[in-house]
């Protein structure tokens, strides 16, 4: 084993490893100070009050049965008490939040909201309302401002506790149209439909002994690993794979591999429930199929598949994806009858050949088959994202299509511990307020507190590699996509109106742009391999590499809180000059 790999997988197993520890650690510090206060109250009432019973049997005012139980009528007091104050939770924002309650309602049946049918023989039948999270939301700790509301085709205007125990439909005047109906996480449901798998692996071989009610810490962590650590420690080889091969000189490939190991926020966000890692790791995976089908010329037709799929899935997590895709099937598509091309000149050159025409039938063939297969596997995973979305919403489209529509799902009332709640979208607070300005939103976006180069300034380096992949013919095809990629996707989210323009919110980089990492993670390696010529040029690449590595472990136990450069500006802005 060349002693690159060697170091590569030394790389990789160090940081998953401290990946590991922090999921094994997840929890939320900020709850967890606030209920050893309130248990410490508890405990020291409760103590009082058996200090008194002690006394009361001393003083012979009680006899010993008696005082046995009232201790163990005290006893269980305390524990209702010290449970009700719980608060500790391995949830970090109601982005996370969000996903968890879809998850907590379909695995758990108590959790799982039902509604009644009259039928036309005017009996009554009742069912399921899959991903509905009312009686999740109620639970202390799992509310959430990322969720939708509306009712279904075949009950307009009723929801969860219609018509009888609704108090929005009880505060509406006489003649109103109802606005009640079901409460959803607004994210597409595909992703937690796959994720609660783990969780109702655990939850039906316990007897449902281990449960998010119960064993939250132990379900969230299991989760973690599987869903966030082994697909990411996966995607990490394989891109390293991608930088070896593409790299020219030792410096450049470890380089490279260090950064993507502890220079990116992916691993930052591993240890909460997101859209964003999953759709790192498809976009990895499909590029190296791409990789190996267009640069290797291994046309088998595995690669083919996995590309078509997970470029897919790439989408289901993040819906700008769809560009990638499409380039990277065109970019076959062109290959496949470039070579096609090829092909049949040669054979007409060949006068020899008994069979003319036999190499441009096998191009046609291998490549035609694997096309077909691309496009089979991309098929499958938008008839899983659709349906999702159908068996949802009752429509293919993701909640997101009615945010700004004449009936918005985003806003409306709801119902939390008996009391009338508004949408936090109808009433948005702090960055969900948007950006007015767009000049300055694209400023932060770039070189300011959110900034792509501001916060990991070693990407400036990737964009260099991307030009200098441009001269080269070799490559100038790959760089030609990830390039057009890029400036669309940044485009596409710098146009948005106000209310979209809020850097994704309370978070830590400007996550939109995350699932683009292993494009320019490979092309890195073209600027590190030119960096490597000199020490000085190796020592700016150095202080870029660790104001990236800084950026990305500021944040290292909440990756939902704000950038560093966001909060220096904020002291700086505060400071008593």
């Amino acid at each position: 084993m060349p002693i690159r790999t060697q170091i590569y997988t030394l790389l990789i197993i160090i940081s998953a490893g401290l990946i590991l520890g922090r999921i094994v650690a997840v929890n939320r510090t900020d709850t967890l100070l606030l209920q050893q206060s309130r248990f410490s109250v508890v405990n020291n009432t409760y103590n009082d009050r058996g200090k008194g019973l002690e006394q009361q049997l001393q003083e012979d005012t009680i006899s010993e049965e008696e005082y046995a139980e009232r201790f163990a009528e005290l006893t269980e007091r305390r524990q209702q008490a010290l449970e009700s104050e719980r608060r500790e939770l391995p949830f970090f924002s109601a982005n996370d939040r969000s996903r968890w309650a879809t998850i907590r309602a379909l695995v758990e049946p108590e959790m799982r909201v039902e509604r009644t049918l009259t039928l036309p023989d005017g009996t009554e039948r009742t069912e399921t309302v899959w991903y509905a999270i009312d009686k999740v939301q109620n639970v202390r700790g799992w509310d959430t401002i990322d969720m939708v509301k509306h009712d279904l085709p075949d009950q307009p205007g009723v929801g969860h506790g219609c018509p009888d125990e609704c108090r929005i439909c009880e505060a509406r005047a006489e003649g109103d149209v109802p606005k009640c109906g079901y409460l959803y996480s607004s994210k597409p449901p595909l992703l937690p439909t796959l994720m609660a798998i783990p969780y109702y692996i655990m939850y039906t071989a316990s007897g449902g002994k281990i449960s998010l009610a119960e064993h939250p810490h132990l379900v969230v962590r299991v989760t973690l690993i599987l869903c966030n650590l082994l697909p990411l420690m996966l995607c990490w080889f394989l891109l390293a794979r991608l930088i070896e091969r593409f790299g020219t000189s030792d410096w450049g490939r470890v380089f490279s591999v260090a950064f993507l190991c502890f220079g990116t926020f992916i691993s930052t966000f591993a240890v909460t429930l997101n859209n964003h890692l999953p759709g790192v790791v498809c976009v990895a995976i499909a590029f190296y199929c791409v990789v190996r089908i267009v640069h290797d010329e291994d046309t088998r037709w595995r690669y083919f598949a996995a590309a078509g799929f997970f470029s897919a899935f790439a989408v289901a997590c993040e819906l700008p994806a769809l560009l990638f895709c499409c380039l990277i099937a065109l970019w076959l598509f062109w290959r496949y009858v470039r070579n096609l091309s090829a092909a049949a000149r040669k054979n007409e050159e060949e006068a020899d050949l008994q069979t003319p025409g036999h190499n441009a039938r096998n191009v046609s063939k291998g490549y035609g088959t694997g096309l077909c297969l691309f496009t089979f596997a991309a098929l499958l995973v938008a008839g899983s994202y659709f349906g999702a979305n159908y068996i949802a919403h009752k429509t293919l489209l993701p909640a997101y299509a009615k945010k700004y529509a004449e009936e918005s799902w985003y806003l409306y009332e709801y119902e939390r511990g008996g009391r009338v709640l508004q949408s936090h979208w109808m009433n948005p607070r702090d960055l969900d307020q948007g950006e007015p300005c767009q000049g300055t939103y694209i400023l932060h976006s770039t070189v300011g507190h959110h900034g792509l180069f501001s916060l990991t300034p070693v990407w400036a380096l990737s964009f260099l590699g991307l030009g200098l992949w441009l001269f080269d013919r070799r490559y100038r095809s790959l760089s030609a996509i990830i390039l057009l990629t890029s400036v669309v996707v940044f485009a596409f989210y710098m146009q948005q109106p106000l209310h979209e323009r809020n850097y994704g919110g309370n978070t830590s980089a400007l996550r939109w742009m995350f699932w683009l990492a292993p494009l320019w993670s490979v092309a890195l390696v073209a600027a590190a391999d030119w960096f490597s010529r000199s020490v000085f040029t190796r020592g700016i690449a150095l202080l870029c590499l660790a104001l990236s590595v800084m950026s990305a472990a500021y944040p290292i136990w909440n990756p939902w809180t704000m950038p560093w450069v966001f909060n220096l500006l904020a002291y700086v802005k505060d400071f008593p000059w």
